[in-house]
Parts: structure tokens; C-alpha cells; sequence
């Protein structure tokens, strides 16, 4: 280990008198390697500005705190080539997308624990009530939020939305019954066509399975909104069982089995049938449930599809990155049932502003042939059971807001494989200290990274940390946690593990207590501000 000043390194004055170069490994029990991470020397940053003009009082302040009957969501944008026009739609979304963060952490959090609270299969139920950002996002934008404050300088512009909680009620429960009836419909159409039209007849089962699933997830939030006061119980028990709806759908489907190949072609024949000569498109792995995690099937089947749009249509595909600049996006999700799975695959065309979709039922027969460890995430009870810990743990904070990026990461699920090398980006909007704690699929927790201190030039644009990481083995679900705090956070309590020239620090106290520990401080200080957000990605070989 080289030894070399400290003097310009804020990273490590928080962390004592240490070098400015430490190695991390984590290993499990088995002491097989995770990711090496090196905490390089902090980048030398060259700024466009001295100093950026101060974050308006109202965005950085309590000002949101007023809006109590709002679900709100904060965002800003920096105006490019004085289109002010542009920049404030950026800030909308990113509001959007804040907004709809808030609601995934505190309504699946508080849904799960009162489904817990009153008994039931904890596996299941924790599976099937977490929700999508990506849905709950969309679902905003159709119902339309309003804009509460908005205010821009030279350099930015600042937007606060909302989404009055009533209004948000009502949009469930009117969403509600229309499903109920979309149910009740499709199903008398698809007994009528059994016999006549067996391959309609199994779309219109699957569509009734798909509708079933989002009202299950709509009616826990309905639950959440109404204050657990179930008034649509005797509406819901109108329509047909999941069970009974699946096992015409089997009955239907035969005893043969299809590849995965084959199961592509099925759902992207109707959304390719004429399609235009030239496009591009973004295509994200193909998620389990509302979960947010990929299988290695879910992952397989992606690329899979992929090969199949080029040699279709000669589209180029490109980075998640690029998302904004391609033609089409494809999102394709993972449903489970009792007779075998649906895949649902939907394509959105950036440039008509429509999306279509289509779904096929996968039987029992063909998913053993697949496989089962294959087709659902590795260990995803306790990817579930760490992400709800750390839903549980979470408080909300109204003032400072922390955002975090990978090169990868866009508006879909993740994945990495080994040998990668992601770069973190943290983006903050106002000055703060950074904590990053990892968990591996293992459940092995690691403190990658400690008070990390923003200053107030760098609010209000993307920093990328002075960590180098490269994706090792095992495959599985990974998450990490980021903090900010307008103050120095207390010191975590870690393990530090020398081996042949690596240090491995590993958190030795459980991830929500030091949350706790951290936010206990809050009580002592109400000027100080702390923002936390959960993130995921799944690792494959």
C-alpha cells in the first residue's frame, strides 16, 4: 500500500489518519471474493462556475412541509442553450420520479407491515404488494400533478408537484371498478370463445390473470390511501378467482412444451407486425413481478427478445443510457401463477406517444423445462427481507434531497456482470456528507464509502465518487443505500479484515439500527437535514 498525503482527500480526513489509497474486498463465509473496490485519489474537479447561485429558500426549506395533504416530489434541471422550456420539463420529471419514490417506500412499507401485522404467507405477501416506481410514475403522469412552486435563476430551475392525496384515493378506487368490471367482462368473452376459438379464448384468460394482479397491488393501496377502511370488499368478490381463471388457461394450453425462442416469437409478433423500416430501441431485462429484480431467465429471455427485434426489423439497439434518443422502448415483466407464468412485453413508441402490449401464458410443463431456480430471482426472499428493512427504516425528509446514478442506471431494472466496472455519480441540492453501505446477496454488509463531504460548487450537478469497483462473483440480488446529511454522521461500527494487502471493512451493527443511530441526532438538532434512497441491481456471471 502506497503511502502518500492526505491533504487534498476530504474522504479520508473523515476517516482519520489513513492512506489515501485502501483496497476493500468483501468476502462471505466462504471467503469467496465479492467486488474490489479502490478508493482512489478524489478527482480534481474543474468547474464551469466559481459558485453557483443559491438554491432557492422554498426547495432547500420546510416550504414543502405546508403541502400535508400532498404527496409531493421536488426536481431541478440546469437550462441548456436558454431553453427554459425543455429544462422545466426535465425538472417535472425528475419531481415526477421523486414523487413516486416517496409513495413506492412509504406505501409498500406500511402495507407489508400491516398484511404482517394480521397474518398470512410472509413470502408471498411481501412479493406481491411491493411496487413498481416505474408504474406508480406512470400512473402519475396520467392522472396529471400540480404544480405547486416553481422558480428558476441563471443557471436552473426549480419545480415542486403534488398529488393531493384525496385526488389520489379516488383515482384508485375509480380504477378499481373499472378492473372489477374489465374482469367480469373478459371473462364471460373468453368462456364463450372456449370451445369456438381456444387461442382468443386463452388471450382473454390471460388478460383477466394480468387485471386480477394489478388490482390485488391497486387494492393495498387503496387500503394505504383509505386508512384501511375496506368499503370495495363486497365488489371484489364478484369477480372469478385467480385459481379458477388459471386453470382454464392450463386446460388450454396443452402438454407441450416451448423454448424460450419460441415464446419470443409469440409475444412479438403482434408488436412488430408493420413495423417501420428504421428505428432504434432500449429493451430492460425482464423484471419479476413489481419487484424490481431480475431472474437469470428475466435476463436471458431480454436478450433473447433483443436478437429477435434486430433480425426482425434491423433496428439498432442501444445503451440504457441512450434511452431518451431511441424510437422505441421494450419492458417486459414476470408474473407467477399456480398452473406456470405470464410475460407480459410492452412497446413504447417515443415518437407517437402510444404503447402497446401483449402477453402470453407460459404452462407449468414448459417452466420445468426451463427451470424454476432459473426463471425466479436467486434468493429472493431475502432480497425481499433486506429491501423492506430498509423501506422500514427510511424516514422522508422535505429539504435535502439525494439522487444517485451508475453509468447503467435509467428507468428500468439493473443488472451487471462480472468484470464491470460501474462508476457511482451522486447528485445532491445542497451541500452535505455522503454515506454508501452495500449489501451483498449474501446478506454481508460493507461501508463503502464515509462522509464523503459535497460543497456547496458541486450542489446541483452529478459528482462522481472517488470509488473504482469492479463486479465480482456471486450472482444475486445486490443493494445499496445512500445517505446525506447537512452534518457529519456519526462513525459506523465495522469489522476492518486484513488480508494480503486488502482491507475489508464489514459493518458489524445491523443497517436499520445505524439509520436509527443516525437519525437520533436529528431529535438534538432540528436544523440538521438528512435524505435517504434505496437502489438495486442484480449480478450475473
Amino acid at each position: 500500500m502506497k503511502n502518500k498525503s492526505e491533504k487534498n482527500s476530504p474522504v479520508l480526513q473523515d476517516w482519520g489518519n489513513r492512506k489515501e489509497e485502501i483496497i476493500y474486498a468483501v468476502h462471505g463465509v466462504t471467503k469467496r471474493s465479492k467486488m474490489k473496490i479502490k478508493l482512489s485519489i478524489p478527482m480534481i474537479l474543474i468547474l464551469l462556475y466559481a459558485s453557483l447561485p443559491a438554491t432557492p429558500n422554498w426547495y432547500t426549506g420546510t416550504f414543502a412541509n405546508r403541502f400535508s395533504d400532498y404527496f409531493t416530489g421536488k426536481g431541478f434541471a440546469e437550462i441548456k442553450s436558454k431553453n427554459v422550456a425543455e429544462a422545466e420539463k426535465r425538472a417535472e420529471q425528475m419531481a415526477l420520479q421523486d414523487a413516486a419514490s416517496k409513495i413506492t417506500c412509504r406505501i409498500s412499507g406500511e402495507t407489508i407491515d400491516y398484511i404482517s401485522e394480521k397474518g398470512g404467507d410472509e413470502e408471498t405477501e411481501v412479493e406481491e404488494y411491493f411496487m413498481s416506481e416505474t408504474q406508480v410514475k406512470t400512473d402519475l403522469e396520467i392522472m396529471g400533478c400540480k404544480k405547486l412552486k416553481s422558480e428558476k435563476d441563471d443557471n436552473c430551475i426549480y419545480v415542486l408537484v403534488g398529488i393531493p392525496a384525496d385526488d389520489l384515493r379516488n383515482s384508485f378506487k375509480h380504477k378499481i371498478k373499472e378492473n372489477i368490471k374489465k374482469v367480469n367482462d373478459e371473462f364471460i368473452l373468453a368462456e364463450d370463445l372456449y370451445n369456438s376459438n381456444p387461442k382468443k379464448a386463452m388471450k382473454k384468460y390471460a388478460e383477466c390473470v394480468i387485471t386480477l394482479q394489478k388490482l390485488s397491488t391497486d387494492m393495498a393501496i387503496y387500503l394505504y390511501l383509505n386508512k384501511w377502511n375496506d368499503d370495495l370488499s363486497q365488489q371484489m368478490g364478484k369477480i372469478p378467482t385467480k385459481y379458477k381463471i388459471e386453470k382454464k388457461l392450463y386446460e388450454l394450453t396443452g402438454s407441450v412444451p416451448k423454448t424460450p425462442a419460441e415464446l419470443s416469437d409469440d409475444l412479438l409478433a403482434p408488436l412488430l407486425a408493420n413495423s417501420k423500416a428504421n428505428g432504434s430501441f432500449v429493451i430492460y431485462p425482464v423484471e419479476w413481478q413489481n419487484t424490481g429484480f431480475v431472474s437469470e431467465f428475466g435476463n436471458n429471455f431480454a436478450e433473447i427478445l433483443a436478437n429477435k427485434i434486430i433480425a426482425e426489423t434491423g433496428w439498432q439497439r442501444n445503451a440504457y443510457k441512450y434511452c431518451e434518443d431511441s424510437d422505441y422502448i421494450f419492458r417486459g415483466k414476470i408474473l407467477e401463477s399456480e398452473q406456470g407464468i405470464l410475460i407480459l412485453l410492452g412497446m413504447n413508441d417515443l415518437a407517437k406517444g402510444n404503447e402497446k402490449s401483449t402477453q402470453i401464458f407460459v404452462n407449468k410443463l414448459t417452466c420445468e423445462n426451463i427451470g424454476w431456480e432459473r426463471i425466479k430471482p436467486k434468493d429472493l426472499k431475502k432480497a425481499l427481507q433486506n429491501k423492506l428493512a430498509l423501506y422500514d427504516a427510511i424516514q422522508t425528509d422535505n429539504r435535502l434531497k439525494i439522487d444517485l446514478q451508475t453509468d447503467k442506471m435509467s428507468d428500468g431494472p439493473l443488472v451487471y456482470y462480472y468484470g464491470d466496472e460501474p462508476k457511482i455519480l451522486v447528485r445532491a441540492n445542497k451541500s452535505c456528507y455522503i454515506r454508501l453501505m452495500y449489501i451483498f446477496s449474501d446478506e454481508t454488509k460493507t461501508l463503502l464509502i464515509d462522509n464523503y463531504h459535497l460543497a456547496t460548487d458541486q450542489t446541483n450537478q452529478w459528482i462522481q465518487l472517488p470509488l473504482e469497483l469492479e463486479v465480482c462473483e456471486p450472482t444475486g440480488i445486490e443493494q445499496m443505500l445512500v445517505q446525506a446529511s447537512t452534518e457529519k454522521q456519526p462513525p459506523v461500527q465495522y469489522e476492518v479484515v486484513k488480508d494480503g494487502g486488502y482491507e475489508f471493512w464489514i459493518i458489524e451493527s445491523d443497517i436499520g439500527k445505524q439509520i436509527a443511530k443516525t437519525r437520533g441526532l436529528k431529535r438534538k438538532n432540528p436544523k440538521k437535514e438528512i435524505d435517504e434512497k434505496v437502489y438495486q441491481w442484480t449480478v450475473f456471471e
